[in-house]
């Protein structure tokens, strides 16, 4: 699933700058340096690579601890998402920019494929109804082995 988006980073960039402010906070070029890092890249990245990637696109110092209070922050403000590695104590992170989509992630290489399926989509919503829910969002992980794994 690539990246389609209809906002450069510029942009994108001017609009989480209003959010912030909106709330209260302080700018922050290295909030600035993370964001950039995700919005230029499909990948899922981990806070190990976000960090080396903000030290060598960059080139300033900035902490380990630094990046997780970044990215716990981005996640409260929905402007990030993390998905949590089966079998892992890593987490990998996306911007929450796009579409709703779902995942499936491979035991072995941790490889990470988006997906979105209608019918999984309508069936969620039936299950919720059934139960009496309100569905407020979901989020769905399958675990499997990609072809490359499965072959080897």
């Amino acid at each position: 699933m690539g990246q389609d988006l209809t906002i450069g980073y510029d942009e994108y960039i001017i609009r989480f700058k209003e959010l912030i402010k909106s709330l209260g906070l302080n700018s922050s070029i290295q909030r600035e340096y993370v964001l950039k890092v995700l919005f230029n890249n499909e990948d899922h990245l981990n806070a190990e690579q976000i960090l080396s990637k903000v030290r060598d696109e960059h080139k300033v110092s900035i902490g380990m601890t630094t990046v997780y209070k970044i990215l716990t922050l981005l996640e409260e403000l929905k402007v990030v998402k993390s998905i949590s590695i089966e079998g892992s104590d890593t987490k990998v992170y996306e911007l929450d920019l796009y579409a709703h989509h779902d995942h499936i992630v491979c035991l072995k290489c941790s490889k990470i494929i988006e997906f979105v399926n209608e019918k999984i989509e309508e069936l969620q919503e039936c299950i919720a109804k059934e139960n009496n829910f309100i569905l407020q969002s979901h989020s769905m992980i399958l675990y499997g082995l990609c072809q490359n794994c499965k072959t080897k």
